[in-house]
């Protein structure tokens, strides 16, 4: 009896302190959010260099602080459009990006990732380090925390193919008062650990592609982004000469060349195919001249990442991205078993029904929501 009032009074008493510990969790995490809002006005609006990275560096200790603290991972930040928070739809990993930029006009990243570590089940925080000057070959490294290749992300796309989940970020970096950048990074957690890796092998046809990189003129306005969008595609339907029956064709073809008719199959259909085109066509089929083979023209609605190509302005300009611009042609990201594979006929359309359009104008540009003027 004695026992069972000790259980009760124990109970009773966890009861009280159980609101009593959330309501002392939440006011620390207000005082954190204030208190960095506060340090971050300071970063992005002091006058000086000093002013500004002598206030980042508060910001690096104190939001370090701030995700130790024991449930912080539910804590919903508010930073406005000066930090971007990302956190990942199966509650994985949060994370956290900002740029502070100096007089000259440079930028640099600074950020931190929240991750679950799946043999403690706790949740590590890892600071990343921008080491975009020292990186040679910025699409083709694998990188760590330690060298990264900074950035503001914008979005956080989550996909799963065969029980494996993949994440891919799209970011944005201003770089100098030459050019900027977009950058789509696919992001990893090797063997349930909670330490980032940047870059991966998810890009078909392109094995040493480990992250796209798009550099171009600093007042230039690129799109990147994911959402459901078309992409304009031909199928090969069937192959037979103008003017002759199907059946006349099959005996003529027959007869007057047996080795080549021989394994093959009448009306086989091709591939579906990625193809260039300057004018849409509202034709259901189009016909090669009066020979050759039939296609059917399509436009296929898909989640993508959609963005322009960029290229130089003028030839002989390669490789100086002060020169590039967008180039007029969508290109698109498509994730199918497992792998992005690329198209070069997306085909960025308007969706909002208000406009009452046959939604043929493409999407207009925004400039980043992170730029600092």
């Amino acid at each position: 009896m004695k026992m069972m009032n000790k259980i009760i009074l124990f109970s009773m008493a966890l009861l009280v302190l159980l609101p009593v510990a959330r309501g002392q969790n939440k006011e620390l995490m207000t005082h954190y959010q204030s208190e960095l809002n506060q340090l971050y006005g300071q970063v992005f609006t002091a006058p000086t260099d000093n002013e500004r990275y002598h206030a980042n560096e508060s910001v690096l200790q104190l939001l370090s602080e701030a995700l130790a603290e024991e449930n912080s991972f539910k804590w919903q930040w508010d930073f406005g459009n000066r930090v971007s928070v990302l956190t990942a739809s199966d509650n994985k990993f949060r994370i956290f990006t900002w740029p502070v930029v100096n007089d000259a006009g440079e930028y640099e990243c600074f950020g931190f990732v929240q991750a679950l570590n799946e043999k403690t089940k706790e949740y590590d925080i890892t600071q990343l380090n921008d080491r975009s000057d020292d990186i040679v070959n910025r699409q083709e490294e694998v990188l760590g925390p330690d060298r990264w290749l900074g950035a503001v992300y914008q979005e956080l796309i989550v996909t799963t193919y065969e029980g494996r989940t993949f994440y891919t970020l799209l970011g944005w970096n201003g770089v100098d008062c030459l050019t900027q950048r977009r950058i789509i990074e696919p992001i990893c957690f090797k063997s349930g650990g909670s330490t980032p890796q940047f870059g991966q092998n998810v890009f078909r046809r392109e094995s040493n592609l480990r992250r796209v990189v798009l550099e171009y003129r600093h007042d230039a306005m690129v799109s990147l982004r994911y959402e459901e969008q078309y992409l304009h595609l031909t199928e090969r339907v069937q192959s037979r000469r103008s003017g002759r029956s199907s059946l006349a064709s099959f005996f003529s073809s027959l007869f007057s060349n047996p080795s080549r008719s021989r394994g093959r199959k009448r009306g086989r259909r091709g591939p579906s195919r990625p193809v260039s085109t300057a004018a849409r066509t509202s034709a259901a089929v189009q016909r090669g001249g009066n020979r050759g083979p039939t296609y059917k023209v399509t436009d296929k609605k898909e989640r993508m990442i959609i963005f322009d190509q960029v290229a130089p302005q003028v030839p002989g300009m390669e490789g100086l991205y002060q020169y590039y611009v967008p180039s007029g042609v969508e290109m698109a990201y498509v994730f199918t078993g497992g792998k992005w594979e690329l198209y070069d006929t997306a085909q960025g359309r308007a969706t909002d029904k208000k406009l009452n359009k046959d939604f043929d104008k493409p999407i207009e540009k925004e400039a980043p929501a992170y730029q600092v003027q």
